[in-house]
C-alpha cells in the first residue's frame, strides 16, 4: 500500500460533498487503519477542512488518528496546528478538546508542548482560551491547567 497516496485520496475526498468522496474517504481510511508510521499524523491533520459536509464521517480521521500510540499523537498532531487553523480551526478544536476530556492524555500534552517552539505554543493557547470561551463551565479548568503551564516556559 502506498500511504501517500492513501492520505492524497483522504485530502481529495474531505468536503464529502458526494456519494463518490465518502466512497474514496471510507475507503482510504480503512486502508490506513494498521498504519504504524508515526510520521504521518500531520498529514492526517491536514486532511480536516471546516467545510466537510459530513461530520460524523470526518470523525473517522479523528479515531484513525487517536488510535496511534499517546507518544506520537501528543508529539505530531500539534506540530499540524499551526496550518489546521486556516482551513480546520473546529477541528483543531475538537481535537484539543478531546484531550481536555483525559487527565493522562492532558498531563502529557502539556508536557509535550512545553518543548514545542513559540508558535505551536501561541497557537496552543489561543485554541484553548476559545474552547474556554465556548464552553467555560467544561473546560475552564483543564484548559487553564494547560495554558498556566506553558506560559511558565
Amino acid at each position: 500500500m502506498d500511504i501517500s497516496l492513501e492520505i492524497k485520496r483522504l485530502y481529495d475526498s474531505r468536503l464529502l460533498a458526494t456519494q463518490a468522496e465518502y466512497e474514496e474517504f471510507e475507503d482510504a481510511l480503512e486502508n490506513l487503519a494498521d498504519c504504524t508510521d508515526r510520521n504521518i499524523i500531520r498529514d492526517l491533520c491536514m486532511v480536516f477542512d471546516d467545510t466537510t459536509q459530513d461530520e460524523e464521517v470526518m470523525f473517522g480521521l479523528v479515531h484513525l488518528i487517536e488510535d496511534f500510540d499517546m507518544e506520537s499523537y501528543l508529539t505530531q498532531m500539534p506540530t499540524a496546528l499551526p496550518k489546521m487553523i486556516e482551513n480546520a480551526k473546529e477541528w483543531a478544536m475538537v481535537l484539543n478538546k478531546r484531550i481536555l476530556n483525559s487527565d493522562l492524555y492532558r498531563i502529557e500534552y502539556t508536557k509535550t508542548l512545553k518543548e514545542m517552539n513559540h508558535e505551536i505554543k501561541s497557537v496552543v493557547i489561543n485554541l484553548l482560551g476559545e474552547i474556554i470561551s465556548d464552553n467555560p463551565k467544561r473546560f475552564e479548568r483543564p484548559a487553564n491547567e494547560v495554558i498556566s503551564n506553558l506560559k511558565e516556559t
